[in-house]
């Protein structure tokens, strides 16, 4: 376990906490409908906090010191950018509401709520602290898409630039959490290069395991459009870094976006569907 780099006790002790009166929501002024549609994906995936931190401690990574202690800091640093999020879109007479799952989706959430807790727990605990390297890949992909989708949106939406520029700045400290202690757990093991693999060709873009790809459609478009698609490459290449991780487009893969052939760079243009 890593003992240099990221200061967790540093963190604990300064939050980067975004509340609603650190912005005056009604002056940012007249947003458009996809930028609405965007922040409201972006507060109903920001909000699962407690689903998030329950994959991860009913696992042996509830043993892991470093992790719950960043992970108390992070809770907290959510819950007021969820309260933020939600404070831009209600001033513009939207009222926050988490989408509808889809009936795929219902059968996912039955499924998590009722019986994956103890499987998981129970599959894990067999596996030991090695899953914890998959869940600091998972979670450095979850900040690395939400962070370039805040990116993207404050480039085609400058009324949000203040706003979206504060969050990158959240993100990127998680992000360098979540690099540095998935670079360290991967290195030593090669158990958990194989599961954090295998998690990585899994995942899929926060927020669609259970309403799907329509209310992420706004952030899609941000992600899929001829500007964004060099970052999403970059996220890739980022990825392919990790000890255990070399030619995986985990990202490309989420969007449905065709991944570059052996020796072409990830942002080499293509044109996707």
């Amino acid at each position: 376990m890593s003992t240099t780099g990221f200061d967790v006790r540093a963190y604990m002790r300064d939050p980067h906490v975004l509340r609603p009166t650190d912005l005056d929501p009604h002056a940012l002024g007249t947003l458009s409908a996809p930028a609405l549609d965007a922040l409201a994906y972006l507060w109903a995936v920001e909000g699962t906090v407690l689903g998030r931190m329950r994959d991860v401690l009913v696992t042996p990574t509830h043993a892991e010191s470093r992790v719950t202690a960043f992970l108390t800091t992070w809770s907290y640093e959510q819950h007021w950018l969820t309260t933020t999020l939600g404070s831009v879109l209600e001033a513009r007479s939207r009222t926050p509401r988490l989408p509808l799952d889809t009936p795929l989706g219902g059968l996912r959430r039955a499924w998590d709520d009722r019986a994956r807790p103890t499987v998981a727990a129970i599959g894990t605990n067999l596996l030991g602290a090695d899953v914890t390297g998959a869940h600091m890949v998972t979670g450095w992909l979850d900040t690395a898409a939400l962070a370039l989708v805040y990116r993207r949106l404050g480039a085609v939406e400058p009324a949000l630039g203040e706003l979206t520029c504060a969050v990158v700045r959240l993100k990127d400290r998680h992000l360098d959490f979540y690099a540095e202690e998935a670079t360290d757990r991967l290195a030593r093991s090669a158990t958990a290069r194989r599961i954090a693999r295998t998690a990585a060709g899994r995942w899929r873009l926060p927020g669609t395991r259970y309403a799907g790809p329509a209310p992420a459609r706004a952030a899609l478009t941000l992600l899929t459009d001829p500007a964004g698609r060099p970052a999403v490459g970059e996220i890739d290449d980022a990825v392919a870094v990790f000890p255990g991780l070399t030619g995986t487009h985990p990202l490309r893969t989420a969007l449905g976006a065709p991944t570059p052939r052996p020796g072409l760079h990830a942002t080499t243009p293509t044109s996707w569907a």
